[in-house]
């Protein structure tokens, strides 16, 4: 037996004014999934997940992990707003947001992209590497290394930044120093959810502008636990 279990995980895309109010209501508090209104009027329902304390939760987007009809929905518009940078290049942070760069650097009509990735191989250059984290394994640190047979790719370049969701900032800030010192000019970043806003302080780390460099297909907020199920942490914008 394994010692936790859980429910399978389920996130549900509708169309453009075909989600109903099912299971999941349209006002807090939540108790199973959480609906996300995304830009152009469909609707994605993510399961939420408790966090370490079951005092909150987060509405859990596993991009490995989802039904295919959610990518199909969903790249096309990480690539319409990754297009309004007019990249030449897009690159990828991993490992979630690697598919989506896939596809939005083919939609865009480029040859290629540029995959960052988690564990070093032997002709890798330590000196292309940044220390990072994730908000979904805050306790586990790990490098971000860039290939050096990718650089041609990135000097003097325009290049957006693509991942599935943006939360603490922590690994977006560690791709942005690593594809900079590569000669990059990298422009924005466009994911599909923004969640929260702690990324807002991270990211103006790297300037003052760069927290409106940030482009997204729909937001979610953290929850709380309250009676009844979840409710959304008021933040500030």
């Amino acid at each position: 037996m394994f010692p936790t279990t859980l429910p399978p995980y389920d996130a549900r895309w509708h169309k453009a004014g075909e989600f109903t109010r099912g299971q999941t209501p349209h006002t807090a508090p939540y108790t199973t999934h959480y609906p996300v209104e995304l830009l152009d009027g469909s609707t994605l329902e993510l399961p939420l997940r408790a966090l370490p304390g079951r005092d909150g939760a987060i509405a859990l987007l596993m991009s490995n992990q989802t039904p295919f009809e959610v990518e199909d929905a969903l790249a096309p518009l990480i690539a319409q707003v990754a297009s309004t940078f007019s990249p030449d290049c897009v690159a990828a942070v991993p490992t979630m947001g690697l598919d989506y760069a896939r596809l939005t650097a083919r939609k865009l009509g480029l040859p290629h992209y540029v995959a960052m990735g988690l564990s070093r191989k032997f002709w890798y250059d330590d000196a292309l590497s940044e220390r990072m984290n994730s908000s979904t394994s805050p306790d586990q640190f790990k490098r971000l290394y860039l290939d050096p047979a990718l650089l041609k790719r990135l000097d003097g370049t325009r290049v957006v930044l693509v991942d599935d969701v943006i939360n603490t900032g922590t690994s977006a800030v560690a791709a942005i120093r690593l594809l900079e010192r590569a000669g990059a000019e990298v422009v924005g970043l466009a994911v599909a959810l923004t969640e929260g806003y702690a990324w807002r302080d991270a990211l103006a780390e790297l300037g003052p502008c760069w927290p409106h460099k940030v482009r997204a297909v729909g937001h979610i907020p953290a929850f709380t636990c309250t009676d009844g199920g979840w409710t959304p942490v008021p933040s500030s914008m």
